[in-house]
């Protein structure tokens, strides 16, 4: 059956609907998963240091809605003072310059990602050095085992700042998000080689590499 333009405009938007409604649901099973984690002790030497901040980016028309990110503060156990020296950030794109481009060139898109992070700042839609985009606006970045964005070794007693990137639509359940989102977190505050702290099998998985300018990063297609 033909489908006139009125209804694919209709269908397009329902359709980017849903996937909002997953990615909320998505995100709140995360917040509230990985809360608990760190109020349990689970995550090395960490624990929450206040509210989660939750953000929102916008397209360029301001009509729709391309990024969401929710960022929850840490800091080491047992400091007296209650402050965030390091965030989990938890950036689901949808479209937009979040997605990384395939190498393939052959203008695909990876479809829907989450990126996962541990930076010593909150994501923030309104620098582009504290959030993830395509090219990168970041200093000093290199790929590590084509699967990990790492910026800087540990000094000072500080835990490194690191990115690795899911497709969303395979994380679709709790198992999902403990094996593949909260699993490599912990291996990777424990010091775990980055092959090891995410496996090649691991569900979802986006592998990256630099392109031929060395100035942008694409994904492999899965």
């Amino acid at each position: 059956m033909h489908m006139d333009a009125g209804t694919k405009i209709v269908r397009a938007g329902e359709l980017i609907e849903n996937v909002w409604k997953q990615a909320y649901d998505l995100g709140n099973s995360l917040r509230a998963i990985t809360e608990s984690g760190l109020k349990n002790n689970e995550f090395d030497k960490l624990q929450i240091a206040g509210k989660s901040n939750l953000r929102y980016q916008q397209s360029l028309s301001g009509w729709s809605t391309t990024s969401s990110s929710i960022s929850i503060p840490v800091m080491e156990r047992n400091r007296r003072k209650m402050a965030a020296s390091a965030w989990i950030n938890y950036q689901i794109s949808v479209f937009g310059g979040g997605l990384p481009p395939l190498g393939d060139g052959h203008g695909e898109s990876i479809g829907p990602v989450l990126h996962v992070s541990f930076w010593r700042h909150a994501t923030d839609f309104k620098d582009e050095e504290f959030y993830v985009t395509f090219p990168p606006n970041w200093n000093y970045w290199e790929v590590k085992d084509e699967r990990l964005i790492f910026w800087d070794s540990e000094q000072d007693g500080k835990y490194p700042q690191w990115t690795f990137s899911l497709r969303l639509l395979e994380l679709d359940s709790e198992h999902a998000l403990r094996t593949s989102v909260l699993a490599p977190i912990k291996a990777l505050l424990a010091k775990a080689e980055p092959a090891a702290a995410l496996p090649a099998n691991l569900p979802g998985l986006i592998f990256y590499a630099n392109d031929e300018t060395g100035l942008n990063l694409v994904a492999s297609r899965p």
